[in-house]
């Protein structure tokens, strides 16, 4: 069991109430002033550890960094090519039971993750 740690606290709360899906550098950016003493490899450890502990997931979307949520319920992402906004997509478009139904007998399925790629909404607009 881990130590209580008002700096994890922090960092989660932060995730908890933005939606952006932020990276460490942005995490850490965003919070420095709140909590001066804070260093870049503590948000990085912390952010870790709240995935390790099953309170937040890691999101590679394919931009060589990574991105963190702390919404755990099975939800997609959609991706945007041009600005790389991250948004979430709640409508269950797959189950498991329907994974599985893909996959095959003798397969069980324990998860799944999807990212949608494409121009967001904004992003269309201005093209």
């Amino acid at each position: 069991m881990q130590r209580y740690s008002r700096q994890r606290e922090m960092i989660f709360e932060y995730l908890k109430n933005t939606t952006a899906h932020p990276t460490a550098e942005t995490v850490y950016n965003d919070l420095k002033a709140q909590s001066p003493q804070l260093s870049l490899a503590t948000v990085y450890r912390n952010l870790n550890l709240l995935v390790e502990m099953g309170k937040a997931v890691k999101l590679d979307t394919g931009e060589n960094v990574d991105r963190f949520d702390a919404n755990t319920d099975n939800h997609y992402h959609f991706v945007c090519t041009c600005c790389h906004k991250v948004s979430d997509i709640f409508d269950g478009i797959l189950s498991v039971k329907s994974i599985e139904d893909i996959v095959g007998d003798g397969f069980s399925v324990e998860g799944h993750k999807l990212f949608i790629y494409g121009k967001c909404a904004c992003c269309n607009k201005k093209s």
